[in-house]
């Protein structure tokens, strides 16, 4: 079984919020982050119980049927079936949950695997499912919890006060009261509580858990410093810019919040393969089915009864036992465990099995250098002498005026002059000058050792030759010391970070290992880095990289599509740790922060076991997939088939679903590569219980047990007494409280939340109540009185099912209209309540539901029809809620009322229809108003364009013809006056356009004058006589009809 376990509801929100306030007043966020916590602590308590009590049911059904066959059925039930029940309801319950939130996983297989098995009385097969998913849950519930450590760790950084200046005066306060503009006093040793400027004195400060730099970096008058750094010789005075959440340390606790809540949980490979696993299971018991029982089922189907057949379920319930996925769930667990078991032996401590997944699949690797691939401690590099010194000579002055100092570089020279046996003389007049450096007397003469902003100060001269050797240094990464003796500098000493042995080997291991894609991420400057860098044989280089800056680098290749593994091992690497899909922290190096928040810790030489523990990862997800495939599907698949032929029952389908999950685990076991096999105290403890069993025959076991009966008496007797008072402890949950009996007695006051331990019953006796929870009183509403998610709103107008008592329901309007009404009253118990519904002294609940009815007619009786419909319904319901209050008050009722709502509000249930049909009525004769409305505008319009169209076309017609009319009275005027001049010819042309215009069209039969003879013409109509035209027409033209014609 697999329960989700987000890294967004880990409580880290709740701790960066609570960060984020800068007092400690109460605040909700406060308490439900509390609570929050709370309840995950709560529920892997319940988890570990329950895993704990199937193991010991599972082992008692194993061992206590060798004594007596009655031990293994208490009460007449077996203790396999009983372990099964208590694990077997949580397993059902969350695949019930996880398949109504959409989720097909392998929980959903192993549920119905477990109520198979026991529905084939394979108690133990059922019992051993639950128990391997309840020890699976229980690791994640392991890895979770270490989760959260990291934040909660980071705020411990923060001091818990300060030392401001106020009016000269030095006043100490809470560092949350830490407001911008004060000016902090920080003396040697402190932690700086606020992220400013110093304004007053010289230190150094370490602030490699930001920064990573190695050495400390001297701070001066104008120069910014950091929360949580430290304070290491001289006192200053710090002007706040930046307070709370707002610090670097603020916001790296914020990063690395986001980094696990962004991050996405790895998807298990047993639930990758359960979305086909288990419809292939469910697919093949149903075929199983319908083949074994095809008679009973077509039956059925046709007369709806089964015809006298019986039907066989135990081929189809043997097809879900052997398909339980136990094979399937065990195939990670299993090579995860002896890969951890690998691990470990080799220094490598992994969080959880996601964490070897990812790592099997990484691709880029990130290094952190300081306190990574450099040890952070410094070493003495080059040393440059001027003016005929030697460099012992130096070394020997500078450690003697430096003896006096607890700087790092300090304890370095002085390490360094006694190991190469200088004799280092006493020195005088000591002075240190933090942030810069030391003077003090040698033999006489005057040392001075610091850096070059110290000389500068001083007014010493630095000649080029020096100038250049400090360029040199500065480039190959290293930090100068500069010695003066007498005012004239006579050597520079330099010092770096010492390189880790092991890490240039291991980079070029993991570049045989395919993983070329490697950079370094530093918080340091980029010369030092890239000397590092040249060391190691790693070319990319990022440096002076903020710890945020690390984590977006991150976010940035991962964005790309790379699998990211990140090696660190400081605050500053926390947010990139947690951020890089695996997160590797080096142990015993750096802080406990960075090693909970990566997913790796690496021990021993740390650099060391990485290669290896990356061959590992990649031979455990080799070993997932054979398990998976092999065992899982292919031995199963087998078996399923054996068992629709009805080859294998349910107890042999039993034990080969036992043969194919040993075999996956004797696959899993090669991964421990049988290394010194008999170290592991299991195994001397497996051969020792061996041995034992050998000789536990019952009579040795009757002599054994009567030479040690007094301590067997005494032993029993105390594990009983502690037992029985042992039942005195109690758990009261959140939003619970515990009512206390002695000898039957209430006795106050109750038990909050929390662990109580009383005195075991019948002393006393602790019986747990939820005041918190939302009750509900109904009106007119038939259901229960107690519920989480009360009934939601509906209108009047909506379908009214039968839930509603309509005789409560019914109520009378202030203007005397009857109107049905259901409504409920939110309320919950006190804690007086609770003890009252516990001895049974008060009916609460009918209390409550009279008082609420009453107060509701009350409230109806005053308000008119309309505003309970529509206009008023929040007022009135504040009105029921007060008169409600005020009743339970009188009556003094220790109740709170949280609120009152009226969720259907509408006429009498007979009225409406009637209602619905004048609603309809008035719908439609909107609708035919409206029809008729737009019907007459469009007609209106179509007239009035119809109009237009016919005086228009009128107008045209009026011109045209007063045109005509001008020009033929024009044209008369113009032949009368012709005809005047010329009468003959204006005749003759007369006569000769009234023959044109009359014989237009018509047949004509022309003569000529000149032809002579007697010529007969007969007139006649081809049509009328059936003539052929071609018989009256010459060969070149077509005959015409003709007309009988006068000559």
């Amino acid at each position: 079984m697999h329960r989700e376990y987000d890294p967004t509801q880990m409580g880290l929100g709740h701790v960066v919020e609570s960060h984020h306030h800068h007092d400690h007043d109460h605040h909700p966020g406060h308490d439900r982050g509390h609570d929050h916590d709370h309840d995950h602590e709560a529920e892997r308590r319940r988890l570990i119980v329950t895993t704990w009590a199937v193991g010991l049911l599972l082992a008692g059904h194993l061992l206590l049927p060798l004594w007596s066959s009655d031990w293994g059925r208490p009460f007449g039930v077996p203790l396999g079936l009983l372990a099964a029940i208590i694990g077997g309801g949580r397993i059902v319950f969350h695949a019930l949950e996880a398949l109504f939130a959409g989720k097909v996983g392998a929980d959903i297989a192993l549920a119905i695997a477990t109520v198979a098995a026991a529905l084939a009385g394979e108690y133990f097969v059922a019992a051993e499912v639950v128990f391997i998913a309840l020890v699976g849950e229980c690791l994640e519930a392991y890895a979770f919890g270490r989760a959260q450590r990291a934040i909660k760790n980071l705020l411990d950084l923060r001091p818990a006060s300060a030392t401001i200046l106020r009016d000269g005066a030095e006043i100490e306060i809470r560092a949350e009261q830490i407001a911008v503009g004060d000016v902090l006093v920080v003396r040697p040793g402190e932690r700086i509580a606020a992220d400013g400027a110093v304004v007053a004195g010289r230190t150094a400060v370490d602030q490699s858990a930001l920064t990573g730099e190695g050495m400390p970096v001297d701070k001066g008058p104008g120069e910014p410093v950091y929360t949580g750094t430290i304070n290491q010789f001289g006192r200053i005075e710090v002007r706040a810019e930046k307070v709370g959440a707002e610090t670097t340390l603020g916001q790296v606790i914020r990063l690395l919040s986001a980094a696990q809540a962004r991050k996405s949980p790895l998807e298990r490979t047993a639930d990758r393969f359960a979305r086909a696993f288990l419809p292939a299971v469910l697919v093949s018991a149903t075929v199983v089915f319908l083949g074994t029982n095809a008679g009973a089922v077509w039956s059925l189907a046709r007369s709806g009864t089964l015809g006298g057949r019986s039907v066989d379920v135990m081929p189809t319930l043997a097809v879900l036992v052997v398909a339980c996925p136990c094979a399937l769930i065990l195939a990670t667990p299993a090579a995860v465990l002896a890969s951890l078991a690998r691990l470990a032996r080799s220094g490598v401590l992994v969080k959880g099995g996601a964490a070897i997944e990812r790592l099997a699949k990484v691709d880029c690797l990130a290094f952190d250098k300081t306190g990574t691939l450099t040890e952070g401690r410094p070493e003495l590099a080059d040393r440059r002498t001027f003016g005929g010194w030697d460099p012992d000579g130096v070394l020997r002055l500078a450690a003697a005026a430096e003896r006096s100092s607890e700087h790092p570089l300090a304890r370095l020279l002085v390490t360094e002059a006694n190991r190469a046996g200088l004799d280092l003389p006493l020195s005088d007049d000591f002075l240190a000058h933090p942030g810069a450096g030391v003077e003090a007397k040698v033999e006489g003469r005057s040392i001075l050792v610091g850096n070059l902003r110290l000389f500068r100060e001083r007014g010493i001269a630095v000649a080029p030759e020096v100038e250049e050797a400090l360029d040199a240094l500065d480039e190959s990464g290293q930090t100068a010391l500069l010695v003066a003796v007498e005012g004239q500098i006579v050597g520079v000493l330099g010092a770096r970070d010492r390189v880790r042995a092991e890490a240039h080997d291991v980079v070029h291991a993991l570049k045989h290992l395919g993983l070329k894609d490697q950079t370094i991420l530093t918080g340091d400057r980029l010369a030092p880095a890239r000397a590092i860098g040249r060391k190691v044989h790693i070319a990319q280089i990022e440096a002076e990289l903020t710890p945020a800056a690390k984590a977006e680098w991150i976010h940035r290749k991962q964005h790309e599509g790379r699998i990211v593994a990140m090696i660190g091992d400081g605050i500053n690497d926390a947010p990139a740790l947690a951020m890089a899909d695996v997160g590797i922290a080096l142990g015993g190096v750096g802080t406990d922060i960075a090693a909970e928040a990566g997913s790796i810790v690496l021990m021993g030489d740390p650099l060391m076991p990485l290669p290896g523990a990356i061959e590992q990862a990649r031979r455990t997800v080799r070993n997932i997939r054979q398990n998976i495939i092999l065992f899982a599907f292919g031995l199963n698949a087998i078996a399923v088939i054996l068992a629709g032929l009805r080859v294998l029952g349910p107890v042999a389908a039993a034990v080969v679903h036992q043969i194919g999950s040993f075999l996956v685990i004797l696959n899993a076991i090669r991964l421990l590569g049988f290394e010194g096999w008999r170290q592991f105290g299991v195994v001397r403890a497996g051969e020792r219980f061996v041995l034992a069993c050998r000789s536990c025959r019952p009579s040795v076991v009757r002599s054994w047990a009567a030479r040690h009966r007094r301590a067997l008496i005494g032993g029993s007797a105390t594990i009983a007494m502690v037992a029985y008072l042992g039942s005195g402890l109690t758990i009261i949950e959140p939003g619970a409280v515990g009512v206390l009996q002695r000898w039957g007695a209430r006795r106050d006051p109750m038990l909050g939340p929390g662990l109580h331990l009383r005195w075991p019953r019948p002393i006393e006796r602790v019986t747990e109540r939820e005041p918190e929870l939302i009750r509900v009183a109904r009106v007119g509403l038939v259901g229960s009185t107690v519920t989480n998610s009360p009934t939601g709103a509906v209108a009047w107008s909506t379908e009214h099912d039968s839930s509603s008592d309509e005789d409560a329901a019914l109520f009378l309007t202030g203007d005397e209209n009857l109107v049905e009404v259901a409504g409920v009253v939110e309320y919950r118990l006190t804690a007086q309540a609770a003890a009252d519904l516990l001895f049974g002294v008060a009916a609460l609940d009918s209390v409550v539901q009279a008082a609420a009815e009453a107060s509701f007619r009350e409230a109806v009786g005053k308000s008119a029809l309309e505003s309970i419909l529509v206009s008023d319904r929040p007022e009135l319901e504040a009105e029921i809620g007060r008169r409600i209050r005020a009743r339970l008050r009188r009556a003094g009722v220790p109740v709170a009322v949280e609120r009152a709502r009226i969720v259907d509000a509408h006429p009498p249930r007979a009225v409406v229809p009637a209602y619905r049909d004048v609603a309809a009525a008035v719908s439609d004769s909107e609708r035919y108003r409206n029809e008729a409305i737009g019907y007459a505008e469009s007609r209106r319009w179509l007239s009035l364009g119809e109009a237009s169209e016919a005086r228009d076309r009128a107008s045209a017609s009026s011109f045209a013809l007063a045109r005509a009319a001008e020009g033929a009275r024009d044209a008369f005027l113009a032949q009368s006056s012709a005809r005047a001049s010329h009468p003959g010819l204006t005749d003759f042309r007369l006569v000769r356009e009234a023959l044109a215009a009359g014989l237009a069209g018509r047949p004509k039969l022309i003569l000529d004058p000149r032809a002579r003879g007697r010529r007969q013409v007969w007139l006649a109509d081809p049509d009328r006589f059936g003539l052929e035209p071609a018989a009256f027409s010459s060969p070149a033209t077509e005959a015409q009809p003709i007309e009988p014609f006068d000559e």
